[in-house]
């Protein structure tokens, strides 16, 4: 007579435990790949050169979070030049999710849509394409990284690379933020330990940026670097981190 298994109800119960727990492992790794900080304002010492012009303030990033709602805005001014970078929308189990992302650079104003009901993309150049998962802006994407920094440090270890998708003015793009070492920035916070990242796109447009997250302040972005092909700068350097 062939041997037939009977589960006993303890290989049972233990048998449907480990299935409850195999199913429920994606969404607990979905959850906890972006861990988004807190809000804070961040003012930097912003040092640029617009059209041959030196330029020496300070500027500002505001983060905010409002239950699953957030709110992104980089601001700086001076005489002539101003430029506001503004991205809001939801923070979910995918990090940041933008709804909406404006530019206003010295009164001129650029926007870009993202309808995930519709699964559209809106560029500002009038351009639509199929909006694809995990889609960030120009601003979105610097509060993502510091999200995949605090769920897992692991993510900025030297030579990695962290791609995204990213909305431009007429198309998304592959972002590819490499890893090139840890730097110290003095600052009047003090001396601020930072992984430094280079961006890396399909497309070269002459544009460099660079950015430095510091693990001590919730991976927030303490210095972002921005050369353009025609030799204007903004670099703006931490001075100070305030909690809301």
């Amino acid at each position: 007579m062939p041997f037939v298994f009977r589960p006993s109800r303890r290989h049972f119960t233990r048998a449907c435990a480990a299935l409850a727990l195999a199913a429920a492992a994606p969404a607990l790794h979905a959850a906890e790949r972006y861990s988004p900080p807190a809000s804070a304002v961040l003012t930097y010492k912003l040092n640029a050169s617009a059209k041959g012009f030196k330029i020496n303030v300070d500027s500002t990033l505001e983060w905010q979070r409002n239950g699953s709602d957030y709110r992104l805005v980089n601001r700086g001014s001076f005489l002539f030049f101003s430029f506001v970078w503004e991205s809001t929308g939801k923070v979910g189990d995918d990090g940041l999710q933008p709804v909406r992302y404006q530019e206003t650079r010295n009164k001129r104003v650029k926007t870009a849509e993202f309808d995930a009901a519709a699964g559209r993309l809106r560029l500002p150049s009038g351009n639509e394409e199929p909006l694809k998962p995990g889609t960030q802006d120009r601003m979105s994407v610097l509060l993502q990284l510091a999200s995949l920094g605090r769920a897992d440090s692991g993510a900025f270890a030297d030579g990695k690379v962290v791609p995204f998708r990213v909305a431009g003015s007429s198309q998304s793009d592959n972002w590819r933020f490499r890893v090139v070492g840890r730097d110290k920035l003095s600052t009047p916070m003090g001396s601020i330990e930072a992984v430094h990242l280079k961006r890396e796109r399909d497309h070269d447009d002459g544009q460099k940026i660079e950015v430095w997250l510091s693990p001590a302040h919730d991976w927030l972005p303490v210095r972002v670097l921005s050369n353009e092909a025609d030799g204007d700068f903004l670099d703006q350097v931490v001075q100070k981190i305030e909690r809301s």
